[in-house]
């Protein structure tokens, strides 16, 4: 696998042989040369997104490899917005998100030993909410995105929150997603073929809302260019959706983003992304049907489930 190469190269990020050699025996790594880096985009873009993130202190010594936990299950929460308070659930108590993340804190220890992962996270994100919906407009009222199961709960209502988790998640967590009744839960499917959420949170770290814009727009021009683009417009299936969330945690390794795979069922977390990165990104990760990753030292975590 040519492995060798990241202990012996001149990348400032570190990677152990230990950590190497385990993210290799769960994804195909392969050197960047010989990987498929075309870029679509304007090279005046990418130059413009390194300088701007030459400009940022990062964190380049400490290894990256096991600084995130991956979750078991991720809620994520559209709000049509790009920055948030600095405790972004939390900002309003009467909220869906709110709601969630309180069911997460208390019930997770109950789910220890059941699923993939570890912990269940609740984030917001700048995917559309129903601006026409005056519930939602409260924020007492919101759709929610379940990853990596790759299901919606429409129209979940706040005061519904304990009541709808205490009977979906232990479902979810012992039961494919084919095997669901769908319908009758309240649930649907996502069409997208994966999410890619970008921390974006400026009021938690001025990094992170630097980077991100840059990220986001080289993703969508990369995309675009094969297809797989979708807009809050374009609900064609097996695209990519692309989005900005709140603090997910070690924003000294901006910039960090999340990429959840329906197929093959994976989550891959990276830090110290950089719109360089991002052809890559694209068409080693996401359009492949079997993922080759270009540099383990950028692994956070990297998490396969069982299939749903």
């Amino acid at each position: 696998m040519g492995l060798l190469k990241y202990f012996k190269s001149k990348s400032e990020d570190p990677i152990s042989a230990s950590d190497a050699q385990e993210i290799s025996e769960l994804i195909q790594v392969c050197e960047e040369d010989s990987c498929h880096g075309e870029c679509e985009n304007d090279e005046g873009d990418i130059e413009e997104g390194e300088a701007a993130f030459s400009k940022l202190k990062i964190d380049h010594e400490t290894p990256l490899y096991n600084s995130s936990k991956p979750p078991k299950l991720h809620f994520v929460v559209p709000t049509s917005q790009i920055d948030w308070a600095h405790d972004a659930c939390s900002e309003n108590t009467a909220s869906v998100e709110y709601q969630i993340s309180k069911w997460c804190e208390s019930h997770e220890s109950e789910f220890e030993k059941v699923g993939e992962g570890v912990k269940f996270n609740c984030a917001v994100s700048s995917l559309p909410k129903n601006i026409m919906d005056i519930q939602v407009m409260k924020r007492t009222k919101n759709n929610v995105l379940v990853l990596p199961h790759f299901v919606w709960i429409d129209d979940l209502t706040s005061d519904k929150v304990d009541e709808t988790l205490d009977k979906l998640v232990p479902e979810l967590l012992s039961k494919s997603t084919e095997s669901l009744p769908l319908d009758s839960m309240g649930l649907r499917l996502a069409k997208e073929q994966a999410f890619v959420f970008i921390c974006s949170h400026m009021k938690r770290d001025k990094r992170c809302g630097v980077m991100a814009p840059y990220l986001k727009k080289s993703m969508d021009k990369q995309l675009q260019h094969l297809g797989l683009y979708r807009d809050n417009s374009d609900f064609s299936p097996n695209g990519v959706r692309v989005a900005f969330v709140n603090h997910v945690g070690g924003h000294k390794f901006s910039a960090n983003m999340q990429i959840y795979l329906k197929n093959p069922n994976t989550l891959i977390w990276l830090g110290r992304v950089t719109p360089r990165n991002v052809p890559y990104v694209v068409n080693e990760l996401i359009v492949p049907e079997k993922p080759r990753l270009p540099w383990p030292e950028k692994v956070r975590c990297l998490q396969k489930y069982n299939c749903w």
